[in-house]
Formats: C-alpha cells, structure tokens, sequence
C-alpha cells in the first residue's frame, strides 16, 4: 500500500484572496521542503514536518494590495512560500512608507500570532504570490507531541527580533553611504557567493523608504558607489566590481 504524503488543503474562502487549487501530488514534496527551509536551522523530523503540513491553508494572491493585517482568519503564522510582500505604513498618495519586502520562504508575520497586530500597516503583493497561513493551533498540538518544535519556533522569533534589532541599530549608527552599501550586500544571492551581479526587484522610491532616506540621496550615494568604482549600474542591472570596498564601506567583515 503505498503512502501518500498530506499536503496544504486550501483554505477557508476569504473575499479578500483568490484561492489556488493544489495539485497534492505533485506539491507534496516541495511544501515539505519549504516548510523544513522556513524553519532553519532548525531541522524539523518529518513526523512534526507532515503534521504541520496538513494543517496549512494555501492562499494565492494577485498583485497588488492585500487584506492586511488578517482579521479574517484564526490566529496563524504567515510564510511566504512564493512571490514578495511590501509591508509598510500608507501615505496619502497610496504607497507604503518605511516598507519592509518579505521574499518567498521568508515569514511574513508570526507576532500577531499571539498579540494584536499593528493596525497602522498595510500591505501588498509587488507580483501574484502564495501565503501559507500555519495555524497557531496546529504548532501548539505540534509543540505537545515534539518538543523540538518549540526550539525551532523560538529559533524564528529570535530571529525576526534580531533582524529587527539590527535594522534600528543600522539606522542609528551607519550614515546613509553605508546603508546602502549594506543593503546591495544584502541583495547578492545566498546561494552562489560567486555571482556578483543581480536586478533590483523593487523601484527606487521603495527602496528609499526601506533605507529611511530621500530617494535623490539614494541615487546620490548609487552614483558615488559607482565613482569608488565599488559597483556598476545600468537601469536596474547591478554588478559589484569591488566587493572588499564594498564591505569596507559598508562596514562587515569581508569574505
């Protein structure tokens, strides 16, 4: 008798989202994958990994903005597992102020979770995405049954403090030159520390925002990365001709 491994059933309809259909067969060892990826380091055991896996509710979203933050449904992690997200405060023309861009396999939101979400921010998908909502339910069932799950939750919230820790740090201690130099670090890809060019995926007002400053003082400090000889740019095409500088700048250790 051969087993099939469960998959995310889609969810509850919401008028707020266009719900996907999913091929079970065909997702269940990529929703496997990426719920092990959105837990790491932590290494779930595949007993814990299906569990949870059962319980996901798929939701698949076009462009645009989205219902935020998600009153509709039971309390629940949010992951990412395909497109981007913009987070961020609205402004009178429309767009997200202070943004924060969640990337596919990143946790979009795990804090409102277990406390009132912020109000004051919205949200939107910058491409069609997929969100998976986890059930606060199904990790606490999970915790009773493997206890390591409660050390890989820890391990993602300790996580999304840091980050947001060291983004305040940044924005209290680094001048605007270096906050740029860093997040162009951040923008390389984690997998291939060789490839040194990439495409900025959002527009340059987006970016500003992120990086708390003017977008001219973007394109001014773009402009004297280039002069260094630290990068080139053609549209949105980046490429790092000197890394070590860059790092220098930026001020992170290189390699």
């Amino acid at each position: 008798m051969s087993y099939v491994m469960p998959t995310p059933r889609t969810a509850v309809a919401h008028p707020s989202f266009h719900l996907a259909v999913v091929d079970e067969r065909a997702s269940a060892p990529v929703g496997l994958a990426r719920l092990q990826a959105a837990f790491a380091p932590a290494v779930l055991c595949r007993d814990t990994a299906e569990r949870l896996l059962d319980s996901v509710q798929v939701h698949a979203l076009p462009a645009g903005a989205i219902d935020w933050p998600m009153t509709g449904h039971a309390p629940a992690w949010w992951l990412v597992a395909q497109g981007r997200i913009v987070v961020g405060t609205p402004c009178a023309q429309g767009t997200l102020v202070d943004g924060r861009v969640v990337e596919s396999g990143q946790w979009l939101d795990v804090a409102s979770a277990w406390s009132a979400p912020r109000a004051a921010e919205s949200a939107a998908c910058s491409l069609p995405s997929t969100l998976w909502s986890l059930p606060v339910d199904a990790l606490a069932s999970g915790c009773r049954i493997d206890a390591s799950l409660v050390h890989a939750m820890g391990g993602v919230m300790a996580n999304q403090m840091r980050q947001l820790s060291d983004g305040r740090r940044e924005l209290a201690s680094k001048d605007v030159l270096a906050r740029v130099a860093l997040w162009l670090l951040r923008q390389l890809p984690a997998t291939n520390a060789d490839h040194l060019a990439f495409r900025l995926r959002e527009q340059k007002q987006l970016v500003a925002r992120q990086l708390v400053m003017a977008q001219e003082t973007l394109s001014r400090c773009l402009r004297r990365l280039v002069d260094q000889g630290c990068i080139d740019m053609k549209g949105y095409q980046v490429v790092i001709r000197d890394l070590p500088q860059l790092q220098a700048i930026a001020g992170v250790p290189a390699g």
